[in-house]
């Protein structure tokens, strides 16, 4: 079983990982919103709204990324 760090660990890799993910597919989303077919989901506001989810995920990542671990103590406390 991994230890509150461990996971914590894991879970920082991850978000680094959909960080650059997510900055791979940046360019790709351009692109797609200068399609023909994109033109309905921008009327009804659908990419207007996974834009912004994508950019507030996009940032979430980052500042998780440079966001030190908390020590074992703290993780400790946070189970009582």
């Amino acid at each position: 079983m991994l230890s509150n760090e461990d996971l914590l660990k894991n879970v920082k890799s991850l978000l680094d990982n959909v960080y650059e993910i997510l900055q791979l597919f940046s360019p790709l989303m351009a692109r797609m919103l200068e399609l023909d077919e994109a033109k309905k989901y921008k009327k009804n506001g659908t990419f207007d709204k996974a834009a912004f989810l994508f950019g507030e995920i996009s940032q979430l990542c980052k500042e998780i990324e440079g966001t030190p671990l908390p020590s074992a103590t703290f993780l400790e406390n946070l189970g009582n």
